[in-house]
């Protein structure tokens, strides 16, 4: 899952906040990992399953946990 705004509200449009998140090169996320939006996810980083990632993740990690480290 990715999301698109830091601090969502439904009933309120919040295009203009949107932040962009960058998945690098040959990345790679588990089903059901949760992407908080800005972050990047560097070349050949793995996330695991059902990780939480908030921070930017480097080149060749291995992510997994909540929160992910």
């Amino acid at each position: 899952m990715l999301t698109n705004v830091t601090n969502p509200r439904s009933q309120v449009i919040r295009h203009s906040l949107y932040e962009k998140t960058i998945l690098k090169r040959g990345c790679t996320i588990g089903a059901n990992a949760t992407v908080v939006c800005g972050i990047t996810i560097g070349r050949y980083a793995f996330i695991g399953a059902c990780a939480v990632i908030a921070k930017d993740v480097p080149d060749y990690a291995l992510m997994i946990g909540v929160p992910a480290r």
